[in-house]
């Protein structure tokens, strides 16, 4: 017989169960002896049990069934509604370089639609060893994002959750920092502050910035309904019919009996359109009006970010929770139920004083900062 074909039929018991692990295997003189052949061929046998991690050599025992390898090339999925969206685009760089080395990662995009993504949750599951989602606005996948989690396939949400679904998810803690911002506002003198809001109710991290606002200017004692405003989703498709909604907004609040002097925002698009209402209406931002915002898209989003509150998610700590928590549960853990909430970064507004001294104020116009 040949090394080969020795190596081979052990190989074959081995993996049949005939010899499991922790069984010792024959020595190399034994093996020779037994089947007839020199001890450099049952050497060169031995020699790639061993190369395969088959077998292992253990002191004062000799050579022995190795235990399985798990399988350590997982395949991990990422359902997001729209990849080349920056924010999301963000979150899914963060788990790559989160994975661990051998782990491969595909994606899928639902291009925020319910259906394709009820698809791709149901494809996905028997091709990959779990999932990462950054869900679809609505509540229609709720029962299946449920289902999946009930049954122990591991599945991590991030950033979003249906309703019902609030324990999968990783999220920035929304309600702390939209309190933070708008207590900074209220420190700075502010006795009225607007809410400006999509009117994307799905979405839980909005839930959580209105209930964030709602609890900072409780304190405050006035009736908040008169000064909020929901722009309407769609509008975020024409900036024109958004700008004009939100400067719309702005009129109604100034003619108020008791107008805003400052204004929280839950997205970086409305804060655009209020920077623009308040130019056309003559108000310095930073000055004459404070704006709280969420700012996912980085400071340049903004021309003068130092005039602006910001609350700014830390992405990357929250995609690499969600990585962690996903590899616990594909390693059969009991994780403690979510929703997990990972603190965002506080960037306060320079101060009036020094944005009416600054150059941007002076006759000459604006110098790049």
């Amino acid at each position: 017989m040949t090394w080969r074909k020795i190596a081979d039929e052990l190989t074959g018991r081995i993996e049949s169960g005939e010899l499991t692990p922790g069984t010792r295997v024959e020595s190399e003189e034994e093996m020779a002896a037994r089947l007839g052949v020199s001890r450099h061929t049952a050497h060169r046998a031995m020699h790639e049990l061993q190369r395969q991690g088959l077998v292992v050599r253990q002191r004062r025992w000799g050579t022995v069934v190795a235990a399985p390898k798990l399988d350590e090339k997982k395949r991990i999925a990422y359902l997001v509604d729209f990849a080349a969206n920056r924010f999301q685009a963000d979150i899914m760089t963060h788990i790559e370089h989160a994975l661990e080395d051998g782990t491969r990662l595909m994606v899928a995009t639902s291009r925020n639609d319910l259906e394709r993504e009820a698809e791709h949750l149901m494809k996905l599951q028997g091709e990959v060893d779990g999932i990462i989602c950054y869900p679809s606005d609505g509540d229609a996948n709720a029962q299946a994002f449920r289902n999946l989690a009930d049954s122990g396939y591991p599945i991590v949400l991030v950033d979003r959750a249906p309703r019902g679904c609030e324990d999968l998810v990783v999220l920035t803690d929304n309600v702390s920092a939209s309190q933070e911002a708008v207590a900074d506002l209220i420190s700075r003198g502010h006795q009225r502050i607007a809410f400006f809001g999509s009117n994307n109710d799905y979405a839980l991290s909005i839930r959580e910035r209105f209930i964030g606002y709602r609890a900072a200017v409780e304190p405050l004692g006035y009736p908040t309904r008169p000064y909020e405003r929901w722009i309407p989703l769609h509008l975020d498709e024409n900036s024109e019919m958004m700008y004009q909604s939100i400067s719309d907004a702005l009129i109604a609040l100034r003619a108020l009996p008791e107008p805003p002097t400052a204004a929280f925002c839950v997205q970086d698009w409305l804060t655009v359109g209020l920077l623009e209402a308040c130019a056309q209406h003559g108000l310095e931002v930073g000055v004459d009006f404070g704006i709280a915002t969420f700012n996912d898209f980085g400071p340049m989003f903004f021309r003068q970010s130092w005039r602006l509150d910001r609350i700014v998610q830390q992405m990357e700590a929250v995609s690499v929770t969600a990585v962690e928590r996903l590899r616990a549960l594909m390693r059969g853990e009991s994780l403690t139920k979510g929703p997990v909430r990972v603190p965002a970064k506080f960037h306060p507004a320079e101060d009036s004083a020094e944005i009416l001294a600054s150059s941007l104020n002076s006759p000459m116009g604006a110098i790049t900062r």
